[in-house]
């Protein structure tokens, strides 16, 4: 637990870093380097959670967990997509929300104990990273509308001049869109041939909607690619199509665990 609590104080001083950096007038990044060990601290120790997770039966993989866990890859794909690309604004709101993943996982610690068998476990990693990949795509959203919204308006304060440009702002959203959707093909696939009974396997509300968000996913790159859509239609659809999965996975993990249990 203390890992976990150091692990939070790391993420949210380096979004307040961050915060600094991209609110102020500054041009030069003065902190990047203490960012940079910050995250790798915290990364880390993030990391040194999970150590209770395997079982000699299986991963041991709870709602409270699956949450840390999520977090902990998309705090990963944030901090190595940023040695290269220009996505270190989403730490500003990324870092932060790992942060309460974690205090989440502190408040409100797994009871159930269920364990996934090693042999579906390749099923459950492939959808977690596909989640991750998404969950970036959807902050990478929220950035961008309000870049557009900024622009639109002719307010142009510190933090939107420190932005990439729109088309690079847009070009990153469908990169970890396409990403994402393809590991969510593959998972979805992996999981069709696990399942032995939906039913049986309360699975049902998870296949059903996990497949929606992947039609509104696939519509949406169909759309970019042919008609070149963009803007507030692309954005919002795929906020819908990450709530939608979300509700599929987490919302099926909270009524089984939390208020069937």
């Amino acid at each position: 637990m203390l890992l976990s609590y150091f692990a939070i104080v790391a993420y949210l001083i380096a979004a307040l870093l961050l915060m600094r950096f991209f609110t102020k007038n500054d041009l030069q990044h003065r902190h990047q380097k203490s960012i940079f060990l910050l995250l790798s601290f915290a990364i880390i120790t993030h990391t040194l959670t999970f150590s209770d997770f395997w079982t000699t039966d299986g991963v041991f993989f709870g709602l409270a967990n699956s949450a840390s866990f999520v977090a902990w890859l998309v705090a990963i794909l944030l901090f190595l997509s940023s040695i290269s690309k220009p996505v270190h604004a989403l730490g500003i709101l990324v870092y932060p929300l790992v942060a309460a993943s974690l205090l989440f996982s502190i408040l409100f610690p797994d009871t159930a104990e269920k364990t996934i068998p090693l042999n579906i476990a390749s099923h459950v990693f492939l959808s977690i990273t596909a989640y991750a990949l998404l969950a970036l795509a959807v902050c990478q959203s929220v950035l961008l509308k309000t870049q557009e919204k900024h622009l639109h308006a002719k307010k142009i304060n510190g933090f939107i001049s420190k932005l990439p440009p729109l088309q690079t702002m847009e070009a990153l959203l469908f990169q970890s869109l396409r990403i994402g959707f393809y590991l969510l093909t593959l998972s979805l696939i992996s999981g069709f041939i696990f399942i032995d009974d939906l039913f049986s396997q309360h699975l049902v509300h998870k296949t059903a909607l996990s497949v929606i968000a992947w039609v509104i996913f696939a519509t949406l790159i169909f759309g970019r690619k042919v008609f070149g859509w963009r803007g507030k239609q692309a954005i919002t659809a795929i906020q819908i199509g990450f709530g939608v999965l979300v509700l599929a996975y987490y919302g099926s993990k909270f009524v089984l665990e939390r208020l069937l249990s």
